[in-house]
């Protein structure tokens, strides 16, 4: 899995929901059902500030190699601090639905509402979840945290969670990764990520 670097980070993201679910009309006028399914997930369209030649062939052999290997980058929190959390971990394996139970906060932490995290499988895959409501650890580090969308794995118990630094993880979508080559010796880069899992 490929990370590009810190610096310079994005200058713009454009994130959007995969929605695997679907409505269901009514016959005959009949009340619509909304069908929800597991595995929703997220991409992105990512963009860069111009870079000097220097910093862009980094950047630009990376993204050829992440077009193979998959691509990870920070979601970005913007103004939004998750710092201080604890440690922590999925608390019992194989959960499913839309809420998961965590342990290994610090007593008090609070997820606000709108809030991101990823998960990690054992195999390093993340995992990107929205916060579905503000949540506040327990005194023993537990938080049952509602996220959209569902669960799309059965994680282990002990999985780690990131939160002060969430990420999103995919492929590169379409068939090509493109970076442009100006006249005036800067390079300009953009792509798009999509979870594969």
């Amino acid at each position: 899995m490929i990370e590009l670097p810190d610096r310079p980070g994005p200058n713009g993201i454009e994130p959007s929901l995969m929605d695997y679910g679907f409505t269901l009309e009514g016959a005959l006028g009949g009340a619509s059902v909304r069908i929800d399914r597991p595995g929703s997930r997220f991409m992105a369209s990512v963009s860069y500030p111009l870079m000097q030649p220097e910093v862009a062939r980094v950047f630009v052999a990376r993204l050829i190699r992440a077009k193979s290997e998959g691509l990870r980058i920070p979601y970005p929190l913007l103004r939004l601090s998750q710092n201080g959390s604890g440690a922590p971990v999925v608390d019992g394996a194989d959960q499913s639905g839309s809420t998961i139970n965590l342990r290994g906060f610090n007593p008090g932490f609070q997820f606000r509402e709108g809030g991101w995290l990823s998960i990690e499988d054992a195999s390093g895959q993340h995992y990107l979840h929205n916060v579905a409501a503000l949540t506040t650890a327990a005194s023993d580090g537990r938080m049952a945290l509602p996220i959209a969308p569902m669960l799309r794995a059965p994680f282990a118990d002990g999985a780690s969670v990131h939160v002060a630094k969430p990420m999103i993880e995919g492929v590169i979508e379409g068939e090509s990764a493109d970076w442009t080559l100006r006249v005036d010796h800067l390079t300009q880069l953009s792509f798009t990520i999509k979870e594969a899992a």
